[in-house]
């Protein structure tokens, strides 16, 4: 994606909602970029800025979650990110509730490991209490980050999730999707992150390169307090490179600070 081809990224509704684009992604994205879900606030990438909201006193309170998350977009734009949008209002209470049938018409082989990619379908708003989240990008790269920090009110969700990432990178690191088109090999990494940076850091890979379905995902998720934090990367390509482990942690990081 390049400065002077100015367009929309759709952001990611849940950053693992992998099957939706089974289901309808058939198509690449332009340059190499992330096929992503529809109907969540975009980034404009023209430089202009979104329509201001009504105002919300409830959005308006400045709450801790709103605070880490401003913290780790700073930190984000000190790295380059120059372009972030805070998701409110409705787009942000579409993110409490998990995709419905992500899998539907989907086989997972190994069919064990179908409830841990259904499992992979969470944020930490969907604690369902007080919660934010902002996404941010460099346009000189096609990659798409978020920040997302939320209290804690469901301690057994909180607990599956993360149960389901060590499966994930345990018993179902390598497993195979398919929509009737065709099997699409799925797998995942730990991906390198200093001691004690992360409670769950995951990095999956969908198909290979030059595949319509190709997608990566760098998550890494800590709780500090009675809050949980999740710093995300989402692109075709390259999140293997240690520098987006890094500067996920770095973002993640400062979100916690304010914690």
């Amino acid at each position: 994606m390049s400065v002077n081809h100015r367009r929309t990224i759709q952001l990611v509704g849940t950053v693992l909602a992998l099957s939706l684009a089974l289901a309808g992604c058939s198509s690449a994205p332009e340059h190499g970029g992330p096929s992503l879900p529809e109907g969540h606030a975009p980034i404009a990438t023209d430089g202009s800025v979104a329509p201001a909201e009504p105002s919300d006193p409830e959005k308006d309170v400045v709450s801790a979650s709103r605070l880490a998350v401003a913290s780790g977009i700073s930190m984000a734009y000190a790295l380059g990110f120059d372009k972030a949008r805070e998701i409110t209002g409705a787009d942000l209470e579409s993110l409490r509730q998990p995709p419905a049938d992500t899998l539907k018409g989907v086989t997972v082989d190994p069919g064990t490991c179908a409830e841990v990619i259904e499992g992979l379908n969470w944020s930490p708003v969907q604690q369902g209490g007080e919660g934010a989240r902002s996404d941010f990008i460099n346009e000189k790269i096609s990659v798409t980050g978020s920040v997302e920090v939320a209290r804690i009110q469901d301690r057994a969700q909180l607990d599956a999730h993360l149960a389901t990432a060590r499966r994930l990178l345990g018993e179902c690191h390598r497993l195979t999707l398919d929509d009737g088109s065709g099997a699409i090999p799925f797998s995942t990494v730990a991906p390198v992150v200093k001691d004690g940076g992360a409670d769950s850091a995951i990095l999956w890979t969908r198909a290979g390169e030059g595949h319509p379905m190709r997608q990566q995902a760098l998550v890494l998720i800590k709780e500090r307090g009675d809050h949980v934090a999740m710093v995300s990367f989402i692109a075709a390509s390259n999140l293997q490179k240690p520098e987006f482990a890094k500067i996920a942690g770095q973002v993640l990081e400062a979100a916690l600070s304010q914690l």
